[in-house]
Order: C-alpha cells, then sequence, then structure tokens
C-alpha cells in the first residue's frame, strides 16, 4: 500500500474525495495522475509529468512512458498503448510491406495525426511506401531536398513546421493540413526511410510526439 508520511494528506484525502473513494487503490490512482501530493512514494509517470517513466525497469521498450493525449470528444489516446502495439508488429518478423501498413494505421489514431505516410529513400527520391488518412497524396515520389521530407531526410533529423502556411519548403497536397512533421529512419548514419504526419491543427506537435516519434523510427530502424 502506497501511503503519505504526513497524515494531514490523508485527512485532507478523506474530505475531499470521500463522495468517489473506493478504497486505497482508487485513491492512490487518484493521486498519481494529478501529481499533486510530493509525499507519495514514486509511482510510474509518463514523460508529459514531471518525472519521466523508465521504461527498461519494467523490461518493456516504450510502454509507460509517452503518457495520454485528449482528443476532445473522442475520449483519451494513450501513447503507450499504441507504443505496445507497434512494437508488437514491428517485431513479429511479417513481411516490410505489412508492418509499414500497420505502423501508418496505428499512428493515425492519435487524433491530431491527420495523415501518416512512410517513404522509402530511392536514388536521389522519396517513394511513398505505406499511408493512412482520408485520401492519398499525390506526392507519391519528391525529391530529396524539396518540401519537408526532402529536408528532413537532406538534414538527417527531424523537421516539425508547427504552421505550415509559414514554411516556404512546404509542399501543399490536402487542403486541411495546418502542420507537419517529418522523422528520418538513419542506418550507419544515412536515411533510409522517413516518417511523415500531417496535422489539422496549427501547433499539432509538441515535445512528446517528437520524442514518441523518434522512438517509433528508432524502432522501426531495426528491422527495415
Amino acid at each position: 500500500m502506497i501511503v503519505s508520511t504526513d497524515s494531514r494528506y490523508i485527512n485532507l484525502l478523506q474530505n475531499l474525495f470521500r463522495p468517489v473513494r473506493r478504497g486505497t487503490q482508487t485513491l492512490r490512482w487518484m493521486f498519481r495522475d494529478v501529481g499533486w501530493c510530493p509525499s507519495l512514494r514514486a509511482m510510474p509517470q509518463g514523460l508529459w509529468q514531471s518525472r519521466p517513466f523508465d521504461a527498461s525497469a519494467v523490461a518493456m521498450k516504450g510502454v509507460g512512458k509517452f503518457g495520454e493525449v485528449m482528443a476532445g470528444e473522442k475520449g483519451k489516446v494513450s501513447y503507450d498503448d499504441v507504443a505496445a502495439r507497434l512494437q508488437k508488429i514491428i517485431h513479429s518478423g511479417s513481411q516490410r510491406k505489412a508492418i509499414t501498413d500497420f505502423v501508418c494505421r496505428e499512428l493515425r489514431k492519435i487524433p491530431h495525426y491527420t495523415w501518416v505516410g512512410i517513404y522509402s529513400v530511392e536514388g536521389p527520391e522519396l517513394v511513398l511506401a505505406s499511408w493512412s488518412g482520408p485520401s492519398a497524396t499525390q506526392h507519391t515520389r519528391i525529391p530529396i531536398g524539396q518540401g519537408i521530407c526532402g529536408a528532413a531526410v537532406a538534414e538527417k533529423a527531424t523537421v516539425v513546421v508547427q504552421d505550415v502556411n509559414d514554411d516556404p519548403r512546404y509542399l501543399q497536397c490536402f487542403i486541411n493540413t495546418r502542420a507537419e512533421i517529418v522523422v528520418p529512419i538513419l542506418r550507419d548514419g544515412a536515411p533510409i526511410v522517413e516518417i511523415d504526419i500531417d496535422s489539422d491543427q496549427v501547433n499539432a506537435f509538441g515535445p512528446t510526439d517528437r520524442e514518441f516519434l523518434e522512438w517509433v523510427a528508432s524502432d522501426l530502424a531495426t528491422i527495415l
């Protein structure tokens, strides 16, 4: 059982949460979620909270690390649940195309990820390998160095554009796209694949999105 070292917190708990209290377990999770009581013993926490959870401590890479994203009336979507499903399929031994198709579909379950694509580097071009979204993109081949996708490969680094209207590199495809993030996947320092995600919201991609997608890229790099 997790208890406070200060009886004042227990008294406050009993008075404040008596209508919904269903035993110590419920009470414990209530405080872990709000992160209010500093004297409660440390619990696993996601990156969206003050002390990141070390996933290696439970031998589950990527699980329990990234937290949840609010999706309005759609409810919560857990990055950690998505990460667990992705890791399972990535290391399932399935064919590459099946894996990348699944990754795109699974990532798009995150509400502000409007369109998700995976491009392969083929010579001087990026070639669309898999995608998930309301409609197909006209940019099935992109010269390296052009657009946000081409820039990420050329720079060998994640590129985040919080408002595509302010970035002259943006290659318009969908009229409702407002933000874009592109994460390259490297092998021996050279880009081989990249993850491209559009959002219909300005300022859609925060630090958690970047770290989460870079984790996905690093896991994909082990099997591509």
